[in-house]
């Protein structure tokens, strides 16, 4: 590591001033901290993908952060590795070893040499990094600002909660990055955001409705949403999201209320087929090897009712923008809105508003079929789609309960 001049591999530049500023800043609390920092930087996994080599801590003083002049790769590192604007670097050395005597202002590390390990490329140095791992493709300022919430995460001793959180295949990386995503890249926002999700997933646990029946959810026959409120998962598209179907033009309100069914029930149903949507995803990087975070969401809205314009519909559809929004963040990558007739554009127009920007131009809205079918097949294979979508497999919206 840094303070005791064993190779380690070195992470980009504009991390290490990132790092140094916030250390001299009094952000870090410390030298010691500041020394932390730069060990995770050299630990973070996506910066490791060059050969190894040295990075110094030049006059640490224990009782003077602003004696932290410098954090510097080696000499031999700056002969060998070059690096780009977003943090990438290249390097033609496999291995640098350094054996100058260490000097009186270096920081003693607080673990034994033994702990860290002989070769970095053999094994993590971090055991926290044995989970998934997978290639985000982050700028240099985004995994800084990935690296300061999990900092924040983990001085809260929320860090192990967060990891609870996570569906199987889901990295810590990428459930992180999207709630930065969603909070512009702010570490603070992000921070606040996921502290509210923790909370909620306390009180609501929706790993517990996973595995429950739609019916058994809002306390009426299986039958009933089937027919009225329909939604399941069909196949991937061609990118390896999954592709959830949602029948909006069989949605009927009034039949699934008189039979007592709640706005509240049909909000829990849309976390229970959240949560099944996120374990899709997660199953997919891990089997796929790469981050696969959302899916693609076909919203079919043939057959409409316009007396679904109530009061309850728009509760419902406040609540879902609020539980997407809030904490199953950055799960949709793309929705298409498919047989619109023109009561649901303007319905669309009306709640449009209750989306981010962002959100809002990932949604596409088609009219007739012939406008549709060749967009769903420029996103979709024909043998992941059933016939009355273009394609030629098995419908699974029976299996969608």
């Amino acid at each position: 590591l840094a303070q005791d001049r064993t190779p380690v591999r070195a992470p980009p530049p504009q991390l290490v001033h990132t790092a140094l500023a916030s250390a001299l800043l009094g952000r870090t609390r410390g030298p010691v901290a500041f020394v932390e920092m730069a060990r995770t930087l050299a630990w973070w996994p996506s910066c490791c993908s060059s050969g190894a080599a040295d990075v110094e801590v030049i006059a640490v003083d224990s009782s003077e952060p602003s004696k932290c002049l410098a954090v510097v790769p080696s000499e031999s590192s700056l002969t060998t590795s070059t690096g780009d604007e977003d943090g990438d670097s290249t390097s033609s050395t496999s291995g640098v070893t350094d054996e100058r005597p260490r000097s009186a202002g270096d920081v003693v590390p607080e673990q034994p040499p033994e702990a860290i390990g002989e070769s970095t490329a053999a094994q993590p140095l971090c055991p926290e990094f044995q989970e998934p791992e997978y290639d985000l493709g982050l700028l240099a300022k985004q995994h800084t600002a990935l690296l300061c919430l999990r900092r924040a995460m983990e001085d809260a001793g929320l860090l192990a909660e967060v990891r609870e959180s996570l569906v199987p295949g889901e990295s810590l990386a990428s459930c992180l990055a999207r709630f930065l995503k969603i909070s512009s890249w702010k570490p603070a926002a992000a921070e606040r955001m996921l502290r509210a999700h923790l909370a909620w997933r306390k009180v609501e646990r929706p790993a517990d409705l996973f595995g429950m029946a739609s019916g058994e959810i809002c306390g009426c026959p299986d039958e009933l949403l089937d027919r009225y409120m329909p939604t399941w998962h069909q196949g991937y598209d061609k990118v390896g999201r999954p592709v959830v179907f949602s029948h909006y033009g069989k949605f009927r309100f009034k039949p699934v209320l008189d039979a007592g069914v709640t706005v509240e029930k049909i909000l829990r149903l849309h976390v229970r087929n959240s949560e099944v949507t996120a374990r899709l995803c997660g199953e997919q990087s891990r089997k796929l090897g790469r981050d696969i975070p959302n899916a693609l969401i076909i919203i079919d809205t043939e057959g409409w009712d316009p007396s679904n314009l109530r009061k309850a519909a728009l509760d419902w559809a406040k609540g879902i923008a609020r539980i997407d929004q809030e904490h199953y963040v950055e799960r949709m990558g793309h929705m298409m809105i498919i047989n619109a007739p023109s009561s649901v554009y303007f319905f669309m127009r009306a709640i449009s508003w209750l989306l981010p920007e962002r959100t809002r131009d990932q949604v596409q809205v088609f009219a007739g079929r012939e406008q549709w079918i060749p967009a769903l097949l420029e996103r979709v294979d024909a043998d992941q789609l059933p016939p009355e979508y273009g394609g030629c497999a098995q419908s699974l919206a029976a299996a969608g309960r």
